[in-house]
């Protein structure tokens, strides 16, 4: 399934603009319309992969993929966090955009954008903060009446819910796989990491002025990326030689859906390995730390289940000897077992038996 980044933010901060840039192609708006939620899945740029392509001469070549969701909120834009549990938690991470443009805010007020950011976050914390207070009066509820709770449950729910009371998100938690196993059937919002957009006025491209956000964001342990979203969903409708004639007037040089995903990336720890024949060279993403076996039953199931061992070299050194060929004749092709760790940008070839 493809990396799922759920847009979030106040009203009017641009939160749509944002996805246009993030979705727009040459050929026009490229999205779908769900329960009023718009749905974008965009191609993960990869200069690898588009080397390897032209390596093999494939049938047919498949990047990774990032679906953006632009979330319409129930009730409209007053609506609360707490109303959007149930869509918000399937995000694999957020992007939280800010409203870094104009003089005032959607409420008339003089623009203040570490307010906003600081606002927003406060929100999620208090709906996951409240939906624990509800859990352990239920917890509570059912040991009043002798039925049996779970003591690691309640354990680190406890611990969730003192963490929040004094004010730190639940990514800022330290916890065990087994704890964040219990958590998961909750998708807490602050579990999740927070990707922050500042959507910045054309002129504030050209003359920057300093609004604190770089050290709130710093200091939230976020990351921050700035771009103007009209501007942005304007140059990806532009063919390439126009785009770049448009950006570099701008001073822009990567695309802000390139940054993006780079930056999601990161922050969710992800790598890309790939499988490269004839017929397809394809990438898959994974996290940093996932076996030879595992990233085979990314593949296919039966991949992990029948693993024999996997034949590997680094995409650099592939491209560089000309084939797998070549590479197996100066040692460079190696063999690995099903505990071997994958590497970013590692071609693997595996054998399996089921």
């Amino acid at each position: 399934m493809a990396l799922a980044l759920y847009l979030i933010g106040a009203p009017r901060s641009g939160k749509s603009a944002v996805f246009d840039a993030l979705t727009h192609t040459p050929s026009g708006p490229h999205f779908a319309t769900k329960g009023g939620h718009r749905i974008g899945t965009v191609k993960v740029p990869d200069e690898r992969l588009d080397a390897l392509s032209e390596l093999f001469h494939p049938q047919r070549t498949v990047p990774a993929e990032v679906t953006f969701v632009d979330v319409a909120a129930p009730g409209g834009e007053a609506a609360a966090f707490r109303d959007l549990f149930p869509v918000l938690g399937t995000a694999d991470a957020f992007v939280l955009v800010v409203q870094a443009f104009g003089d005032y805010d959607f409420e008339g007020r003089p623009l203040d954008p570490v307010a906003q950011l600081e606002a927003v976050l406060l929100e999620m914390a208090l709906a996951d903060y409240e939906k624990l207070d509800q859990r352990l009066e239920r917890i509570r509820a059912d040991q009043r009446h002798g039925a049996k709770v779970s003591p690691a449950e309640v354990k680190v729910l406890e611990a969730c819910h003192a963490h929040l009371a004094a004010g730190r998100p639940l990514r800022a938690l330290p916890l065990r796989e087994d704890e964040l196993k219990v958590l998961r059937t909750y998708q807490f919002l602050t579990l999740k990491p927070v990707l922050v957009v500042a959507n910045m006025g054309e002129e504030r491209l050209r003359e920057p002025k300093p609004d604190g956000l770089d050290e709130a964001v710093a200091a939230a342990g976020l990351e921050l990326i700035r771009f103007c979203a009209p501007l942005e969903a304007e140059l990806a409708l532009l063919e390439r030689e126009d785009q770049q004639a448009l950006a570099a007037e701008y001073g822009i040089r990567e695309p802000a859906r390139t940054r993006l995903i780079q930056a999601a990336y990161r922050i969710l720890r992800l790598i890309s390995f790939f499988t490269c024949g004839e017929d397809e060279v394809r990438a898959w993403t994974i996290v940093e730390g996932t076996t030879a076996a595992a990233a085979a039953g990314k593949i296919h199931t039966d991949m992990e289940r029948g693993f024999i061992r996997a034949e590997v070299v680094p995409a650099e050194m592939l491209l560089q000897r000309g084939s797998l060929a070549r590479c197996r004749e100066t040692g460079e092709l190696r063999i690995e077992g099903k505990e071997y760790v994958v590497r970013d940008g590692d071609v693997l070839h595996v054998r399996f038996n089921v």
